[in-house]
């Protein structure tokens, strides 16, 4: 799906990757919530940079178009997220709990 969403965008998704697996001491130093979808073994989460409004939200949309179901838009970053045990066509934004700013699912 990333490389979908590399090839939808022309962005480069893999270099613009700012975080992805994290063991569990990882993701609590970095304030990651106890049930993180990036925390190893299974990790079905990342986190992409986005250098500007634009590129976040075209980030967004395109992401729910190659079928991401879960996203967390953040002001310089976009979650995504296929953790099919959580809930799905949602998106939310940061800090946790605020709604997000543009929702491809609504």
């Amino acid at each position: 799906m990333l490389r979908q969403l590399e090839a939808r965008t022309g962005y480069p998704i893999f270099s613009w990757i700012n975080s992805g697996a994290r063991s569990p001491s990882h993701n609590s130093k970095v304030g990651g919530v106890s049930n993180s979808s990036h925390k190893i073994p299974t990790c079905k989460a990342v986190d992409i940079k986005a250098p500007s409004k634009f590129i976040r939200n075209h980030l967004v949309t395109s992401a729910r178009n190659v079928g991401f179901k879960r996203i967390g838009v953040g002001r310089t970053f976009v979650h995504l997220d296929v953790d099919d045990l959580k809930s799905q066509y949602v998106a939310w934004g940061y800090p946790s709990g605020t709604p997000a700013e543009v929702n491809p699912f609504v």
